[in-house]
């Protein structure tokens, strides 16, 4: 069982004034917010409001590297309706991936271990097969003088 709390921060414009502006970012995405809401106002047009509040954040510099790199993302992530049971399945795949990339380094040392040893084991079979090799010789020569000896 997993026991979660978490604490909810309302960062739209004009409140949580002392977290927001120890943030650049924070305070720039709460300024993006309000001109998409301002905008939407007007336009009454959820999509066209997000694009114009993407467009004048640009122009006047606000998380301007973000939504130059990101403004499609930017655009379908607030227009896509989530609720809770689709967090939910995002966040069960994400932790399944981490898992399985957690699994694969981990067999992947498993691995590397496994090959040490093996090559460790390969050279120790090598000595013994030299030593083998030196002791047939050693008696052949035993059995050569004692026959010379007879």
């Amino acid at each position: 069982m997993l026991e979660l709390e978490v604490k909810v921060i309302n960062i739209n414009e004009g409140k949580n004034n002392g977290i927001v502006s120890r943030c650049k970012e924070l305070s720039e995405y709460s300024t993006f917010i309000a001109k998409a809401y301002t905008f939407l106002k007007e336009l009454d047009d959820k999509e066209k409001a997000i694009d114009e509040a993407v467009k004048f954040c640009q122009k006047h510099g606000i998380l301007k590297e973000f939504l130059e790199h990101k403004a499609s993302e930017v655009l379908n992530m607030l227009l896509t309706e989530w609720n809770m049971e689709d967090a939910i399945a995002v966040a069960r795949e994400e932790a399944r991936e981490d898992a399985l990339e957690e699994y694969r380094e981990i067999i992947a040392d498993k691995d590397a271990k496994i090959a040490d040893k093996d090559a460790k084991i390969a050279d120790k079979d090598a000595k013994l097969a030299d030593d083998a090799a030196e002791i047939a010789s050693l008696r052949s020569q035993i059995a050569k003088l004692q026959n010379k000896n007879l």
